[in-house]
């Protein structure tokens, strides 16, 4: 059941209730909220292991230090323990995007034409999968993103002669795990370079590169 959306981001038991999100337990408090102690759902989430926590804090004076420029008050570090937990490590997916350079990711978004951004991205992320997602984000200004992958006129025509190959789970998927580097999950790509002589002619055969 979906709560609804109040004054803030929900109402919960009659209760307008703000949502904070943080890296690190250093949520910040607007003063619509600590004015009354009202009630937060704080939500911590770790990156790095994939674990999220979320619980209730009441907005109290003693919890919070003092306002920045824009009356926000942070939560004292001492006031963690003041959490209510309902959820406490839990697991969620990997981010899709922790195995890409966002700052790169972002220069290349205003690169022209597409085939081009999309040709430059592989050869920055050789040996990385990269969901369809991520590629449709890269080309969100693409008619057709995926076309800018093809061979003809795409990143694969122009990836091919220098030597790398763009491979993906409906395309030379059988090949990877033959070459020991695993299979891709459906609507996902890869560019890889040989790393001896079998795989280049493997991928020549294929016509995944040229001869």
């Amino acid at each position: 059941m979906r709560a609804p959306k109040g004054i803030r981001d929900l109402v919960i038991g009659n209760r307008d209730v703000d949502i904070k999100n943080t890296l690190d337990n250093s949520w910040m408090i607007p003063p619509e909220t600590y004015r009354e102690e009202g009630p937060c759902l704080v939500i911590n989430s770790k990156e790095t292991e994939s674990q999220c926590w979320m619980g209730v804090l009441l907005a109290r004076e003693q919890y919070l230090n003092a306002p920045n420029r824009d009356g926000k008050r942070g939560v004292k570090s001492s006031a963690v323990a003041n959490v209510l937990w309902l959820v406490e490590g839990a697991d969620y997916p990997p981010s899709v995007w922790r195995a890409f350079d966002m700052a790169a990711f972002r220069t290349l978004r205003e690169v022209q034409p597409g085939t081009a951004r999309a040709a430059d991205f592989f050869r920055q992320n050789l040996e990385t999968p990269v969901p369809r997602e991520v590629i449709e984000a890269l080309l969100f200004d693409q008619d057709d993103p995926m076309k800018r992958l093809r061979k003809n006129q795409g990143a694969r025509g122009v990836l091919g002669p220098e030597g790398i190959a763009l491979l993906s789970d409906t395309f030379g998927n059988g090949l990877l795990q033959e070459m020991g580097r695993g299979k891709l999950p459906p609507r996902t790509f890869i560019a890889i370079k040989p790393r001896n002589d079998v795989e280049r002619q493997k991928l020549e055969e294929i016509g995944a590169i040229d001869a």
